[in-house]
């Protein structure tokens, strides 16, 4: 009996989960890459080369506070670029999130406009890869932005860019991004694999939902200060605004996920979508 894994409910869990693993090592690479090569790329000597480590083991686990553990990158360029200006250090600080940024970007091109989603694998390879990179945006932007450490932190102290200036522009786009995924990604995916069974599509919508929750959290276990928001008084009284607004606009992502799981033949991009399979 011939066993097709996409139709099998079972299989296709495995294939979701390894996949979401196999995005977890892909993204952590290419974050701290960015940093790497926006740091060669200005000129940096970095001895000895860390290149192999990046690719070898992207993470490592080390413990934040008594008792939580968590990941951390195992390229710290800091270090190396004491002897930069203010823009470049600044530059090779975003490289990291540039890097997401542009890969997030291509991931929506795959699914949007090219004839990658003819292939299944490539599909949810990038489904994965598309919600791990926008789960790090989402991590750092906005709750690292009033931190004074970390890769923002660095960023605008370097540029000396005041954090509400940056933060509102970038939270927009990144906002979109969540809406473009819950809302026309996801069932996207739904249809061109396609998922028909709705607990399969609750399932891939809890654990993208999932991801995001653990982005979001990190910053707060991991190097967030109560001392950083209280550097700058208008933060004081935003933070708690933003903090709630985040967590609001994640449960209506996931209402409208859930929602769309029933209405899919409502989109006519959807629908035109499926009539070209």
């Amino acid at each position: 009996m011939k066993i097709h894994p996409w139709n099998n409910k079972v299989i296709f869990i495995i294939i979701t989960l390894v996949s979401i693993i196999i995005a977890f090592f892909i993204e952590s690479l290419i974050h701290e890459s960015g940093h790497y090569l926006v740091a060669r790329a200005v000129g940096t000597t970095i001895s000895p080369d860390p290149i192999q480590a990046v690719i070898t083991t992207p993470v490592q686990i080390i413990q934040y506070q008594i008792g939580i553990f968590g990941f951390s990158e195992t390229f710290n360029y800091i270090p190396y670029i004491s002897g930069l200006s203010s823009g470049l250090a600044g530059l090779v600080s975003m490289g990291g999130l540039l890097f997401n940024a542009l890969v997030a970007t291509l991931c929506f091109w795959i699914f949007l406009k090219t004839q990658g989603i003819r292939y299944k694998s490539l599909m949810t390879i990038s489904l994965w890869i598309l919600i791990f990179n926008l789960g790090r945006l989402f991590s750092y932007i906005p709750l690292r932005v009033f931190s004074t450490a970390g890769d923002i932190g660095f960023f605008l102290s370097s540029l000396w860019i005041h954090p509400l200036i940056f933060l509102f522009p970038t939270l927009i786009l990144i906002a979109a991004g969540l809406i473009i995924y819950y809302i026309v990604i996801l069932p996207l995916y739904y249809i061109s694999i396609p998922v028909k069974l709705k607990a399969l599509r609750v399932f891939i919508l809890i654990c993208s939902t999932i991801i995001l929750l653990m982005y979001m959290t990190d910053p707060i276990l991991a190097e967030f200060s109560l001392s950083d928001i209280l550097t700058l008084p208008e933060i004081t009284s935003i933070f708690p605004i933003i903090v709630t607004g985040q967590c609001i606009f994640l449960f209506a992502l996931v209402l409208v996920g859930l929602l769309r799981l029933n209405t899919l033949q409502s989109s006519r991009y959807l629908g035109a979508k499926k009539k070209a399979k």
